[in-house]
């Protein structure tokens, strides 16, 4: 299998522990030496390389299986990744990828923050995520998007998740330290988020088979 993104490589690690003959590849060099780090105090191996997403270094029909995890969101050109994704599985393997999701908490919130509180009610929600979520360029994608992103996989399951992000389970930045923030932090509907469900969740996983 191949992990495109392994980032700290905390769910690369997991694919090898379970015996997995796992490759996995980042953009950044702190990402290979962090996850080559942890295989290696467990007393495990595999190959981790840096690499580019658009331009994966493996021949056509590689693996049997390809993970990405909030990663391909971030590349300029999300529609390339997702073809190289479809070109190194073999005929019948299979894809696991979470991109973002357009109509959902967080793009909800991030536009709500960087838009109308600030005087700035014409910001788009795909201009505000570019700008304010996390990487510069960051991107999310409707279900129908989704759709044509994948259209060359056979029975491409999408399916929309809450996750961590969505209920706000994780400590605001310095950028949100402010009063306000702190008072909009605390006013957050999680209630409503929770009562809603997966629909609005800001992770959409995509499972395709080639």
């Amino acid at each position: 299998m191949l992990e495109v993104g392994v980032g700290a490589g905390t769910d690369f690690v997991q694919w090898v522990r379970a015996g997995a003959i796992a490759t996995g590849i980042d953009l950044t060099s702190r990402g290979v030496e962090l996850t080559r780090e942890r295989l290696a105090l467990e007393g495990l191996s595999a190959d981790v390389r840096q690499a580019n997403a658009e331009a994966l270094p493996f021949p056509d029909a590689a693996f049997d299986h390809v993970y990405s995890w909030g990663v391909l969101h971030h590349s300029p050109d999300t529609a390339r990744a997702i073809a190289e994704v479809h070109r190194v599985l073999r005929p019948g393997g299979t894809a696991t990828v979470m991109i973002y999701h357009r109509h959902a908490w967080v793009p909800l919130t991030v536009w709500a923050v960087h838009g109308p509180l600030r005087g700035r009610p014409g910001l788009s929600i795909r201009r505000a995520l570019a700008e304010h979520l996390e990487s510069p360029g960051t991107k999310a994608y409707t279900r129908r998007e989704a759709a044509r992103l994948f259209a060359a996989f056979a029975d491409a399951r999408i399916q929309t998740v809450l996750s961590h992000g969505d209920l706000l389970r994780i400590r605001p930045g310095a950028q949100y330290a402010s009063g306000a923030y702190r008072a909009l932090w605390r006013l957050y509907p999680r209630w409503l988020v929770r009562a809603l469900g997966d629909r609005w969740g800001t992770n959409l996983v995509v499972e395709g088979r080639k």
